[in-house]
């Protein structure tokens, strides 16, 4: 990153003291997806940001198994990786639960639900938490991994973006899923 791109961060963060927080991490946001785009920084892959094998593999035994009602997901050492499995007799708010109020994290839940014609269905929902409280920088690298991440996970039906527990209810899930 040459030293005009580090000195409009350093600006940024400057004006996220003065209380512009959420224009800030917006502007950085778009900021380094447009360089990822022209190759001046490179999210995820060329970044060294890697998924655990660990992951795709619970994942996949999730979807086809149906071992697992969750799996949740953090970023630790440059690398995605497993952090916490939900068995199939746990419910919706055990899931909840376990994510933290104050820190990012990816998780995907195994949605079972009745429609309105009367039919079992099941749809594999993923869910980028990401609180309010959690900080910034946090955000920002959950934020530019999460598609690539996603595209991991082959699989995914349904897709939710929370920044608190009222934006994944159940009914929310329900409505998108149906």
């Amino acid at each position: 990153m040459g030293g005009a791109n580090i000195h409009i961060i350093v600006s940024f963060f400057n004006l996220m003291a003065y209380g512009f927080q959420d224009y800030c991490f917006l502007v950085l946001v778009r900021f380094f997806a447009f360089h990822s785009l022209l190759g001046g920084i490179h999210a995820n892959a060329s970044s060294g940001m890697a998924v655990n094998d660990e992951c795709k593999l619970k994942f996949l035994e999730l979807k086809a198994k149906r071992n697992y009602r969750y799996i949740v997901f953090k970023i630790e050492n440059q690398e995605v990786v497993l952090e916490k499995l939900g068995g199939p007799e746990q419910t919706y708010e055990d899931f909840s639960a376990s994510l933290p109020a104050d820190e990012c994290r990816y998780a995907v839940f195994d949605f079972d639900f009745t429609t309105a014609e009367n039919c079992q269905k099941s749809k594999i929902v993923f869910i980028a938490w990401s609180p309010e409280v959690s900080k910034v920088r946090h955000k920002m690298v959950y934020a530019s991994t999460k598609d690539r991440f996603k595209r991991e996970l082959d699989g995914i039906q349904v897709e939710l973006q929370a920044t608190d527990a009222g934006e994944m209810s159940l009914d929310i899930i329900k409505a998108r899923a149906v």
